[in-house]
């Protein structure tokens, strides 16, 4: 028997360096990959891709980065499917996108659609802000009446939003057996505040009252000003980030005034050419099925390729008109935390409104109903029918 002493043993054995001459060499040829291969990254992350489908193999490309507003969405290129966001994505970029008009939609079940045509370029990459209105309002409702058990008392056939609450409907008038919400009766209060005034807008009032004071039909014999007549101006204004919302005639405005640097681009964009109506696509090669796409809440901005942005030499007012459907605007507000959508209180209901205007600006309902008023409030909206007072719920 051979013992555990006589078992062979594995000879240790010296592990050489690389020559010096093989490692110069390799060096040499590693230092030779890398800058053959600098050409090729540049033009891969400036949008150009070789492609054997084209004419020409060589092909310059664009992207689009999309930030949705709500979770789980699918998002469609040119009818086509391309991703759907999961939970806690809201943005995704959609690389290798040839140039052309592109028909972008975002959709989510029980939302409305949010659709808009946008334009990408070779080596720069198009940005746009999505969202979706739930299709049946959902809010937190407050009336002046609660049951002892906190149920809210409704008229028959009052509620316009959906809701959770416990609700206690009647056609009676009699309320004696109810007691009354505190919380309606404070929310109330912020109905009553009148909408903050310009500047422009006080001296126009002190002007008026001056005159009918002093009984003179115009003030600039008092003031000393000739007979220059005083131009009309907004009774509301509302500014945020750079954004003014104003009114001029029957029209809301939204102007940049802040840094020309800080300007989305969608304030001075060119105009370009959209799809046909009938649909039919532009003769420009648009193939989204080919896009790579990256979904990220961040996106790290060394990965994408240049951003539209305006010239600095380029001349353009940075305003743009908001839809308001050709009806008389009642209320306008930012929706909370953004500068690029309003919420407009209109004839028929109450509205949110993207500022972009690029082929068209999409318009979703946040609450119908006639005769409404709104508010926003430490971040929250609310708006009043008269009886009722609906705190919405915007996530």
């Amino acid at each position: 028997m051979i013992g555990l002493h006589d078992t062979a043993m594995p000879q240790d054995t010296d592990t050489q360096p690389m020559p010096k001459t093989k490692r110069r060499y390799m060096f040499i040829f590693l230092l030779f990959i890398f800058l053959c291969s600098i050409p090729a990254l540049y033009l891969y992350s400036t949008g150009y891709r070789f492609d054997f489908v084209h004419t020409s193999n060589f092909i310059s490309t664009g992207g689009l980065f999309i930030a949705a507003e709500k979770t789980e969405v699918s998002i469609f290129i040119d009818d086509e499917l391309v991703r759907e966001l999961r939970i806690f994505r809201k943005a995704f970029y959609a690389q290798n996108i040839d140039p052309g008009t592109h028909r972008v939609s975002v959709q989510k079940e029980g939302y409305h659609t949010w659709v808009k045509e946008l334009p990408v370029y070779p080596h720069l990459v198009s940005e746009v802000q999505a969202f979706n209105m739930p299709l049946v309002p959902e809010a937190i409702i407050f009336g002046r009446f609660e049951t002892a058990t906190g149920s809210l008392v409704i008229g028959t056939s009052t509620v316009l939003a959906s809701t959770t609450q416990n609700v206690y409907a009647t056609s009676s008038a009699a309320t004696s057996t109810y007691r009354e919400n505190g919380r309606f009766m404070q929310l109330k209060d912020l109905f009553k505040k009148e909408p903050a005034t310009t500047t422009e807008a006080l001296a126009t009032r002190v002007r008026e009252k001056v005159e009918s004071v002093a009984g003179l039909s115009s003030t600039s014999a008092l003031l000393g000003g000739g007979n220059e007549s005083v131009s009309p101006t907004a009774t509301t204004t509302k500014e945020s980030g750079g954004v003014r919302l104003f009114e001029r005639g029957e029209d809301v405005y939204a102007a940049w005034v802040g840094s020309r640097e800080e300007m989305p681009y969608y304030y001075c964009a060119e105009p370009f050419e959209r799809l046909p109506e009938n649909g039919t696509k532009l003769p420009v090669p648009i193939t989204p099925s080919s896009a790579a796409v990256i979904e990220s809440d961040t996106i790290d901005p060394s990965l994408l390729p240049a951003v539209q942005q305006v010239p600095e030499d380029a001349e353009c007012a940075p305003e743009i008109r908001i839809d308001r459907k050709w009806q008389e605007v009642q209320s306008f507000d930012f929706y909370p935390g953004s500068t690029d959508w309003v919420i407009m209180t209109l004839e028929d209901g109450v509205y949110m409104v993207e500022i972009d205007d690029r082929s068209w600006q999409n318009v979703q309902p946040l609450l119908l109903g006639r005769n409404l008023e709104t508010r926003v409030d430490g971040g929250t909206v609310y708006i009043y029918d008269g009886a009722l007072i609906y705190q919405m719920i915007l996530e």
